[in-house]
Order: C-alpha cells, then structure tokens, then sequence
C-alpha cells in the first residue's frame, strides 16, 4: 500500500511525485476546506464559553466537501498519510483540518522550504506532530476576523464611503493589545490615601 502527501498546492504535484516515486500518492488540498459554520449566536459559528471558544466548522462551499470526500478515498487505501501542507500558520491550520476531516489518529506533519529531492526526502524522515500553538492561533484570527467583521461590517456600511467589509482585522487587534500591554508594564503604582 502506497503512502500519502497531502500538500495545499496542485502545482506542487507533479514534481512532488517525481521526487516520491511509485509507492506515494499526493494529493493537494487546495488550501483551506474548512470554514467557521454560518450558524449560533450571530450567525458566527462559534461560541464564548466562560475561558474558551468553541467552534463549529464546515466544509468551505462545494470544492470543500469535494476536496475531502477525494482525500478520504486516498487516505483509505494509504498505509501513513503524511501533512505536507506550507511551513506557515495558515498551513499548520489547513493540516490540523485535514486531519480532523480525515480522522487521523497521529498526524504526521512534513515541513520543507523547497521542493528539491534532499529537502523532501529529509522531511519525511522527521515527521513532526501538528504545532497546536500555531493551530491555536490560526484558530483564534479566523474568530477575531468573523467576529468583528461581521459585528463592524454594518458600521461602515452606514458611512456609505463604499467599503463591504472590515475584512482582516489581526494588526489592528494586535496592535491595540500590544499597546494596551505597554501600559500595563510601564504602569508606576503610587501611594495615596483619602483624608
């Protein structure tokens, strides 16, 4: 039984399994086949429980279900089924996705910076598991950006200046955070009392 790459890219492929050979299938995601549901408070897929956010997601439009549905065939018939989606947070996300659509029990993540014989081959040999970390992050900007896309949205709408949506909201979030953080560190605690 062969073994599987599941990587984002179709244009990688070709060369792909060259490199691989026979005895590997690889297959493309085509980036992300998830998305947060359209459904729960606000229509916004996830809810905000006490110190954790719960999400719900679904397949992103048709291409999504197709995608999975042809990765479950591959990965029915492979002997392992390695991630070899990009070296970044979206990558790690779309990888940690595919594995939960695929229901792999030990997911088993390949990074590599270029697609020559050495760098791919090296990277499989060291598998990695899934960096919940940046998983947890990708996670937490897809929140962010639906929340207060979907919350700011109609706010702009009402300056009638033509802008749809708030769109990616993270720098400016970061921003904030991290500016309110200085505050907090060059904060200078002073005594007084009231008479």
């Amino acid at each position: 039984m062969p073994n599987l790459l599941i990587v984002e890219s179709p244009g990688k492929i070709k060369k792909l399994q060259q490199i691989l050979g026979p005895d590997w299938i690889v297959k493309a995601s085509g980036g992300h086949i998830c998305e947060l549901a359209g459904d729960g408070d606000s229509a916004l897929g996830f809810d905000l429980l006490d110190q954790r956010v719960v999400c719900r997601f679904v397949p992103r439009q048709p291409r999504g279900a197709k995608t999975i549905s042809e990765l479950k065939t591959a990965a029915r018939i492979a002997t392992r089924t390695f991630l070899g989606c990009d070296p970044d947070r979206e990558g790690e996300v779309i990888s940690w996705h595919v594995a939960q659509e695929l229901k792999l029990a030990n997911p088993q993540r390949v990074t590599y910076a270029e697609i020559t014989t050495a760098a791919v081959q090296q990277a499989i040999a060291h598998p990695r598991p899934l960096d919940l970390d940046l998983v947890h992050s990708g996670l937490c900007r897809s929140v962010l950006d639906k929340l207060v896309g979907y919350k700011g949205s109609p706010l702009l709408w009402q300056l009638q200046n033509g802008a749809k949506s708030m769109g990616r909201v993270q720098s400016a979030t970061l921003h904030l955070i991290c500016q309110r953080e200085r505050e907090i560190q060059n904060f200078v605690p002073q005594d007084y009392w009231s008479v």
